[in-house]
């Protein structure tokens, strides 16, 4: 008796150990999955409350959401505050994930809004620009980031507030026309303290990020 409850318990923890291997080996997939071209939707109509993680949850019916960005304005009765403009960006992992989600959520309603969904132009990226976006991630020169097509009415703190999730920032400088008291002229350098921040802001965010409806251009800033 005293065997078998002992080969039953030996029985019991190789599977659970097998299940971790599993479950740990799924994850690590997962991570791993790099998003196909083609694969931005573009999403209109959507409730000025509705959040990226309500449209995460939406899309994660028809596949893996690899990032969601809702286009934003400056409140102008609250400054400092952000309102949404009612579109957004979703980028699924697959391109059959595409098109399920055109199929299946193409006029569906999130918080009483009914979504229009179409491809993005703007985002569609084809293999080798996709191959070239993916070597620039690669090839880290330092922890200094250049930033391009920054919006103008976006301010030096918001585009601050984009960045600092991802690590403390050693410095943020937004070039000005006019020294002081111009408008910047559409471009900044982010500096984090280390390369391990500012690669991982890079890897999430030069991919698909759009701020007041423009599409942000991530690169290494030359040494």
């Amino acid at each position: 008796e005293h065997q078998c409850s002992s080969y039953f318990l030996y029985q019991r923890m190789y599977c659970q150990e097998e299940d971790e291997k599993e479950s740990k080996n799924k994850d690590e997939d997962e991570e791993e999955l790099e998003p196909e071209p083609n694969t931005v939707l573009y999403v209109k109509n959507l409730n000025f409350d509705t959040t990226e993680d309500s449209i995460k949850k939406h899309f994660s019916k028809c596949g893996r959401v690899a990032s969601v960005t809702v286009a934003r304005k400056k409140d102008p009765a609250r400054p400092g505050q952000l309102l949404s403009m009612g579109y957004g960006f979703v980028r699924l992992t697959r391109q059959t994930e595409v098109d399920n989600a055109l199929k299946r959520l193409q006029h569906s309603t999130l918080d009483g809004h009914q979504l229009e969904l179409k491809r993005s132009n703007r985002t569609v990226q084809d293999n080798a620009a996709v191959a070239k976006k993916k070597n620039n991630v690669d090839k880290q020169t330092g922890t200094k980031i250049l930033v391009r097509n920054i919006p103008f009415q976006a301010t030096q703190r918001e585009i601050m507030q984009l960045f600092e999730t991802f690590g403390e920032i050693k410095a943020l400088r937004l070039p000005r026309k006019m020294v002081g008291t111009g408008p910047h002229r559409g471009f900044a350098f982010v500096e984090f303290h280390t390369k391990h921040d500012a690669k991982r802001a890079m890897q999430a965010l030069c991919q698909s990020t759009h701020l007041f409806g423009r599409r942000l251009v991530l690169e290494w800033a030359q040494l």
